[in-house]
């Protein structure tokens, strides 16, 4: 496996992580589960605090972009 084939993987294990984060909140709102709630939210925290590192996501450079373009002058 070369390189890309891994930061590929890694991606898609990042979003999956997303995915099955919200997932198991929405377990934890339907039966009151305390592993679920954790369980979710530390796989929600892994696509916050890697985000930006693999996926070239970010909010800050989203609205960076969008005040660029609003500024007059």
């Amino acid at each position: 496996m070369d390189k890309n084939e891994k930061i590929e993987l890694m991606k898609m294990t990042i979003w999956f992580n997303l995915f099955i984060g919200i997932y198991n909140l929405y377990v934890f709102n339907e039966m009151n589960s305390l592993f679920h709630l954790v369980l979710g939210s530390i796989n929600i925290g892994v696509w916050v605090f890697f985000r930006e590192r693999y996926l070239n996501f970010s909010f800050a450079s989203l609205f960076n972009k969008d005040n660029k373009s609003n500024k007059i002058g």
